[in-house]
């Protein structure tokens, strides 16, 4: 997305909003890729703002109207995002170790419902079918395994065990809805961002928090804590809503999509700039669950000219003594763009990617990626353990630019 300044004078100026829609490689293979559906979340949510613009800026109660239609289908739209990213998370740690996952709508609260889920075939394997099947649904969502039709060989009990792998999956959903929020601020400093996110990004942040007073036996915080009490580590769920809300307090975009929501009520523009000093992004925090126990990840960054570079540092404080360091580049040229990420763990990773700009309208842009589930970053994101603890992703992209 690429802007114009916002102004603070009595109108504000009309600002550019460039959106992109992109059909990637990995939304058609059998296990989907969390870093993929992630920008699929930031393309429908670009989409969905699109009616504030038939509205147009001008007088203040047009920018103000033009607000409060963002902020509405941006809100509809992020919320079925969010709900079946949760559920995505979950299921990729169990396409991860073999299984094959399913979706659904409704609340598990005992075995015997997912057994009756699974059994009714009102379920879907494809997130985009389920996804879309959110706009009509109520309630909340669910993803099941199954051992049918699996992608390979599933994982044994024992070996799940070994890995602590329970941990993982079940807190995978909230560490997804957690995750997405690390989209919307790496997105706002490529070109800018909207009110439109602001529910999506105040849920994802507050994941864990919502999730402090489910109950029943399927209750996700309540089966995250067993896994936790299985492993030997001594971690409660008040622990885990107190990260999760420290995250939301300690994230500069916080406090700024709740400035820029105020700012459209007085007529402003509904889109703005990410706050920068002197070209120091504003740090942000994370909160994840992982199998060596609670984790913080602080991130920032800096801009120099064309060049982003990225930086975070994710520390286990809760569990076992670890540290994690990401380090990345950027350079957003017009015609032709690369990054770069490498993560610093136990194990190294990395992520690379090329953007070429065929014209005004089209993207071409294809990528690598290596993860390895040693690492906390790979734990929650590794799309595949069927050759080891390391997997080689490779993809293409296509964008169209409107």
């Amino acid at each position: 997305m690429a802007f114009v300044a916002d102004s603070d004078d009595a109108l504000a100026q009309e600002v550019e909003l460039t959106r992109i829609f992109s059909l990637d490689s990995r939304y058609f293979v059998g296990m989907p890729s969390s870093r993929a559906i992630g920008q699929f979340g930031l393309d429908m949510a670009n989409l969905a703002v699109l009616p504030a613009d038939l509205v147009g800026p001008g007088s203040r109660l047009r920018n103000a109207a033009q607000g409060l239609t963002a902020l509405v289908f941006g809100s509809f739209v992020g919320d079925a995002f969010t709900l079946s990213f949760h559920e995505l998370g979950h299921g990729t740690r169990n396409s991860a170790i073999g299984f094959k996952s399913l979706y659904g709508f409704g609340t598990l609260r005992n075995a015997g419902d997912g057994t009756r889920a699974l059994a009714s075939g009102e379920t879907h394997d494809n997130f985009f079918s389920y996804y879309f099947g959110t706009f009509a649904s109520s309630g909340g969502g669910f993803a099941l395994r199954t051992s049918e039709d699996a992608h390979f060989t599933p994982f044994t009990d024992e070996k799940q065990q070994e890995l602590s792998w329970d941990v993982v999956r079940r807190s995978g959903g909230m560490n997804n809805e957690m995750y997405y929020t690390e989209f919307i601020e790496q997105d706002a400093y490529r070109g800018g961002s909207h009110v439109g996110f602001l529910m999506a990004y105040l849920t994802g942040k507050l994941s864990a928090s919502r999730y402090s007073d489910s109950a029943g036996e399927f209750g996700d915080l309540n089966r995250v804590v067993a896994a936790y009490e299985a492993d030997g580590l001594d971690i409660d769920k008040d622990q885990i809503d107190r990260g999760s809300q420290t995250a939301f307090y300690l994230s500069g975009m916080s406090y700024q999509l709740f400035y820029q929501t105020i700012r459209v009520f007085l007529g402003k523009s509904f889109r703005f700039r990410p706050w920068e000093v002197r070209g120091v992004q504003m740090p942000s925090t994370t909160f994840y669950m992982t199998r060596s126990g609670l984790s913080y990840k602080f991130s920032s960054g800096y801009r120099w000219g064309s060049w982003r570079f990225p930086v975070g540092v994710e520390r286990i404080f809760e569990g076992e003594s670890r540290t994690e360091l990401s380090l990345g580049g950027e350079n957003g040229a017009e015609r032709l763009g690369y990054g770069f990420n490498v993560v610093l763990g136990k194990q190294v990773e990395v992520e690379l990617e090329g953007r070429y700009s065929l014209d005004d309208r089209f993207v071409l842009s294809g990528g690598y990626a290596l993860y390895d589930v040693r690492n906390l970053h790979g734990e929650r994101l590794i799309p595949s353990l069927e050759h080891g603890s390391r997997f080689h992703e490779f993809y293409i992209r296509g964008s169209l630019v409107y």
